[in-house]
């Protein structure tokens, strides 16, 4: 899929690895529709923004640019980003990159009815579960390619045991990835994550500062590239994109041969499902 012209919108946008992205895809010419949990913070990016696309004679209002305050957590929070977007654009969304996320700091000794103490799930994993049920349930109704973008973690693939609910979450991410693309592959819908080690963002000042100097960190730019070939490359749909301080590459697409069991044990339970789909939205084709 190009990028120029098309909608693309960004959850978690405001630091990091998603203001990143928002403002390389701007310069790439897409229209972005980014959201954080701090209004100022927001405004404040949006407008920095506009004024850049200003400088260079481009569109010189708010129409390449907008900002939705947005709890990941809240489903009408989803919603309501795509009927904005339909409002104010006159346009509809087309890719989806869900960024937003928090470390878990709990000890496994802190009570287990702490307030807040599962909100690194919450966030991470039901956020952005909820965020690609409505990106692909708006693909399905407006009957159009879509392209979504997960993010996990170098600890989505491996322990991480001063923050297991951080790597539960990261986990999850990549099978909630795997199954929407085994359930789409062969159709214009992808799914895909990226799975990066240590980036230099505002999150890696909850880890140790030890364990990432040893191990190493990943430039934003080869993060960002990552999440620029998933939107480019029709070809992968339930893949993970892992960026190591060496190479990145595609993990093995739905793992092993006991997924390949699996495909061929539910193949009938997967085109009925997609039959569903179908009969329902009228696509994919």
């Amino acid at each position: 899929m190009q990028i120029k012209d098309k909608v693309v919108l960004v959850y978690g946008g405001t630091s990091g690895i998603g203001k990143e992205l928002v403002c390389k895809l701007l310069k790439l010419g897409a229209y972005v529709v980014f959201t954080g949990r701090n209004q100022k913070n927001g405004d404040d990016l949006k407008e920095e923004l506009i004024k850049e696309i200003s400088s260079k004679d481009e569109e010189s209002d708010d129409s390449r640019v907008l900002y939705h305050k947005c709890d990941i957590t809240d489903w009408p929070s989803h919603i309501l980003i795509y009927s904005e977007v339909k409002e104010k654009l006159g346009k509809s969304i087309d890719i989806v990159i869900v960024v937003a996320g928090m470390m878990d700091s709990s000890s496994i000794i802190d009570d287990s009815e702490q307030d807040g103490i599962y909100r690194t799930i919450e966030v991470n994993l039901t956020g952005a579960a909820k965020a690609n049920r409505v990106a692909i349930q708006h693909f399905l109704k407006e009957k159009k390619a879509g392209c979504v973008i997960n993010t996990s973690s170098i600890f989505g693939l491996c322990a991480a045991p001063l923050g297991p609910l951080y790597a539960a979450s990261k986990h999850g991410i990549i099978g909630l990835t795997k199954s929407y693309g085994n359930l789409f592959r062969s159709t214009d819908i992808r799914v895909n994550c990226v799975a990066p080690h240590f980036v230099e963002t505002p999150m890696l000042a909850y880890g140790s500062k030890t364990v990432v100097d040893k191990f190493g960190t990943i430039t934003m730019d080869n993060c960002i590239d990552a999440y620029l070939r998933l939107i480019e490359d029709d070809t992968l749909n339930g893949d993970i994109l892992t960026i190591s301080t060496e190479k990145s590459y595609v993990e093995k697409r739905y793992g092993d041969e006991i997924q390949e069991r699996l495909d061929r044990v539910c193949k009938k339970r997967r085109e009925g499902e997609l039959d569903k789909i179908r009969d329902k939205f009228g696509y994919p084709n």
